[in-house]
C-alpha cells in the first residue's frame, strides 16, 4: 500500500504559505494623515490672514489719525497767525452801527487784522475782517459727502472783502477743519482776572451807540473733533495803548463811511473816488493802533 505522504521533493501544485513573507503595501497616505496635513495647514493659513489684516488696519488707522493731525496743526496754526495779526480797528456794520475791534460768544468770534494780501497792488489798506465759527458745509461741495448723515460740522474762517461793509457785503467762507464735533470760546479780561464766555463783557458801562474798545488778553480755543478727542489752545493777544487805540478807532471810524459809499455806488466818479478815498483813510486810521 503506498503512503499518502508526499515527498518533500516531490512537486507538489500546492505549497504552503510561508510565514515569513509580508504582504505587499500599497504607495500613498492615509485619509488620516491628509486630515491632519489640512487641519495643520489651515491653521498656519488662518494665523498668518490675521496677522496680516491686523498689520494694514493697524497701518491705516496710524494713518488717518497723522493726517488728522496735520489738519488740526495747520488750522490751529493758520488761527494763530491771524490771532498775532490782530489790531483794534473797530468796523462798521451794514446796518449804520458799529462793530468792536473784537467780539465773540462761546462758539464763534470775530476780529479785525493786519496783512492783507493785496496782489493786484490797488490803493487800498491792508486791513481785514475776519469770523470763526462752526457750521455745515455747502450742499454743491462733494469734498464732506460724507457728513451728511453725521453729527459733525466744520470749523469755517470767513472774510470780508471791504472793511467796513454795506448791507450787500457778503462773506467769503472756507472750510479749515472738518470732524468738528464742539467748539468752546473763552476770553480772559485783563481787568478782572476771570475767564469770560461772551466779549465785550455783558456789564460793560459803554454809553449806548459807542464802540467798546476794552480787548481780551487772551483766547482759549477748545476744539472737539470725531476720532481725536479733545484739543485745547490758549492765544495771547498784542497789547495796545489805549489812547493810540481809541484814536485809531475814531479815525477809522469818522472815514468809515466813505469806504461804504464808494463801496455801494455803481456809477458816478465823484462816489467812486469818495469810496477809494474813504477807505483807505478807513484803514490807515485802524493802522494807528500801535503795539507795544
Amino acid at each position: 500500500m503506498k503512503s499518502s505522504r508526499l515527498c518533500p521533493d516531490s512537486p507538489s501544485r500546492f505549497r504552503p504559505r510561508n510565514p515569513q513573507r509580508a504582504p505587499r503595501r500599497a504607495g500613498g497616505f492615509t485619509l488620516i494623515e491628509v486630515m491632519v496635513v489640512l487641519v495643520i495647514v489651515s491653521i498656519i493659513g488662518i494665523g498668518s490672514y490675521s496677522l496680516l489684516e491686523t498689520f494694514f488696519t493697524t497701518d491705516r488707522v496710524l494713518n488717518a489719525r497723522a493726517d488728522e493731525m496735520r489738519q488740526l496743526s495747520m488750522a490751529m496754526y493758520r488761527l494763530d497767525d491771524d490771532l498775532r495779526q490782530f489790531t483794534p480797528r473797530p468796523v462798521k456794520n451794514g446796518y449804520s452801527g458799529y462793530e468792536p475791534a473784537f467780539k465773540g460768544v462761546t462758539n464763534e468770534f470775530e476780529f479785525t487784522r493786519l496783512g492783507a494780501a493785496n496782489l493786484t497792488g490797488d490803493p487800498r489798506g491792508n486791513l481785514q475782517r475776519l469770523h470763526y465759527g462752526i457750521g455745515y458745509p455747502d450742499e454743491d461741495d462733494d469734498r464732506f459727502d460724507s457728513l451728511e448723515d453725521d453729527d459733525t460740522v466744520l470749523l469755517l474762517r470767513s472774510r470780508w472783502r471791504v472793511l467796513d461793509r454795506g448791507p450787500d457785503s457778503e462773506a467769503v467762507v472756507e472750510p479749515v477743519l472738518d470732524d468738528i464735533v464742539e467748539l468752546n470760546v473763552r476770553y480772559f479780561d485783563r481787568d478782572t482776572r476771570v475767564w469770560l464766555s461772551q466779549w465785550p463783557p455783558v456789564s460793560s458801562a459803554t454809553t449806548p451807540g459807542a464802540v467798546d474798545l476794552r480787548l481780551p488778553q487772551a483766547v482759549e480755543v477748545t476744539l472737539v473733533t470725531r476720532t481725536g478727542g479733545e484739543m485745547r489752545r490758549l492765544f495771547s493777544l498784542p497789547e495796545f495803548n489805549a489812547s493810540s487805540a481809541a484814536s485809531g478807532a475814531s479815525s477809522g471810524g469818522a472815514s468809515g463811511g466813505g469806504s461804504n459809499g464808494g463801496d455801494q455806488s455803481s456809477g458816478g466818479s465823484n462816489g467812486g473816488a469818495g469810496g477809494n478815498s474813504g477807505g483807505t483813510d478807513g484803514n490807515a486810521g485802524g493802522e494807528g493802533g500801535e503795539r507795544q
